[in-house]
């Protein structure tokens, strides 16, 4: 006999719960339901159990057709909004000569004021917002929610529904159901306990502040149309109400601008003299947490030199580079690495690691100067399609010479550039750059010489040719050891 859990005339009986100890049993359970006829049914599970749809008989669900339905006209209202609202006409009439809100004909770059292919992204989004809506209350509407109550939440038993039980429930407005005939068709089916579920008809009414609340709300929410169209096509001399006034009205100058104009337009008096708006910062400045004061770590440059090397700070942009090259002390540079760099199998490969992918390019992998770049360069130049300037070996003699190019002068150029070489200061950091130095000169030890090199300079020397001037051939692209191979050339005109 079935459990009654609301006795009382004002109760209506919604049907029969059967509790179920296993999926397989429950599942058996919806098999026999469907096949003895009864078509108003559910099952509850803590996790989806497979095959309960077709056991319970549930067909497929036309949301899909809903959601396809509202898509179609997503698509005709997207395209017929944009139709209209960019002036779009059929024949002599368009749509900016309508009485209300007339649309507006933005005319850009002579293009048509209306193009199926420019307005489709605006119409996927309308599509995709259409459908998300129409998946959610399709959703709600199939399944009847909102339910602000629930019968089976008045059953005890039914809480372990999220834990270690199913159910079955026959509906009570199922044609097949009798109460006894099943009650003993549930108990047939295996059934461990079955309660009777009603429907409590005696809270059925509103609270009754519900209802003038309800109505005060939706006033509320019309104010502000209300508002925006009581002033539709207006005009209002008085100023617009700014929120945020720092946003609106910054005191700034944008970058790559001209610089303001203090005086009269006709005889223009810039604020700034080199009538840039853009500053370089006050010279002698540092940025918070970059001092750089050890000149051997930062420069290359020794210690007793780091005060007349001062302009290489930070005026050591492309410019100042040149001038610092014409005024350089071939006896400041530091023979060694600075005190906090050490040399070691880490710090070499990753110099390696940094060499290959920034010098590599026009140097090569083993320095001979043969790198890709380098090479189609070179190839282009031939025909006449490029100017360039080669790139030497790093094992060149003249480049190797360690009195004419030690290891602060190399980190120089890394980090300043030097002739057509341009600085790495930027993209490598500190550490980085030193650790290319060390890779350098360890790839430099291995006695490697360049194919030709000596012969070529030989045969120049015998035909009392000019070296040629790299400075005078604009590189298409810039490595590091460029710099070295400019080094060798002024140590030849020294």
């Amino acid at each position: 006999m079935a459990n009654e859990t609301n006795n009382s005339s004002d109760k209506e009986l919604v049907g029969l719960l059967a509790q179920f100890d296993d999926p397989t049993s429950l599942l058996a359970a919806c098999n026999n339901a469907r096949e003895a006829g009864y078509t108003k049914m559910d099952a509850y599970t803590p996790f989806p159990v497979h095959g309960i749809d077709p056991a319970l008989g549930i067909k497929r669900s036309f949301l899909p057709f809903i959601v396809l339905a509202v898509a179609l006209g997503a698509v005709v209202l997207g395209l017929g909004m944009q139709f209209y609202t960019n002036g779009g006409g059929i024949g002599d009439w368009s749509t900016d000569e309508a009485a209300i809100f007339p649309g507006y004909r933005f005319m850009i770059s002579g293009k048509p004021y209306f193009s199926l292919p420019a307005n489709i992204p605006v119409t996927f989004e309308v599509i995709v917002l259409s459908s998300a809506f129409a998946t959610f209350f399709g959703m709600w509407i199939i399944n009847r929610l909102p339910r602000l109550s629930n019968p089976l939440h008045r059953v005890s038993r039914f809480k372990r529904v999220t834990n270690d039980k199913f159910f079955l429930m026959l509906e009570a407005k199922d044609d097949k159901f009798d109460a006894s005939d099943s009650e003993a068709h549930l108990n047939q089916w295996g059934a461990v306990a079955i309660e009777e579920v009603n429907q409590d008809l005696t809270d059925t009414k509103l609270p009754s502040w519900m209802a003038p609340a309800a109505l005060i709300g939706a006033l509320l929410l019309l104010i502000p149309p209300v508002a925006i169209f009581s002033v539709y096509g207006s005009t209002n001399r008085k100023p617009r109400l700014h929120v945020v006034p720092d946003m609106d009205w910054q005191h700034k100058f944008k970058t790559q601008v001209l610089s303001p104009n203090i005086a009269e337009k006709d005889d223009p008096v810039y604020l700034f003299e080199n009538r840039r708006a853009m500053r370089q910062p006050v010279e002698g400045s540092v940025r918070f947490g970059s001092l750089e004061d050890d000149s051997e770590m930062f420069r290359g440059i020794k210690k007793e030199f780091s005060g007349q090397a001062a302009t290489v700070g930070l005026k050591s942009n492309v410019l100042a580079s040149t001038a610092v090259q014409e005024e350089e002390n071939p006896d400041q540079w530091i023979t060694g690495f600075p005190e906090g760099f050490k040399v070691n199998e880490d710090t070499l490969a990753r110099g390696k690691q940094r060499f290959e992918i920034y010098c590599s390019v026009c140097h090569g992998y083993a320095g001979n100067g043969d790198g890709l770049v380098n090479q189609r360069a070179i190839a282009l130049a031939a025909n006449g399609k490029a100017s360039w300037t080669a790139a030497k070996s790093l094992h060149d003699p003249t480049v190797t010479d360690s009195v004419k190019n030690p290891t602060g002068r190399i980190y120089d150029t890394i980090t300043n550039g030097r002739n057509t070489m341009g600085p790495y200061r930027d993209q490598i950091p500190v550490e980085d750059r030193w650790a290319i130095v060390a890779y350098v000169k360890a790839l430099q030890a291995t006695g490697i010489t360049a194919p030709g090199a000596e012969a070529t300079e030989s045969e120049a020397e015998e035909a009392g040719e000019p070296e040629a001037d790299e400075s005078a051939e604009p590189a298409a692209e810039t490595t590091e050891p460029e710099a070295e191979a400019s080094e060798a050339d002024d140590a030849d005109t020294e």
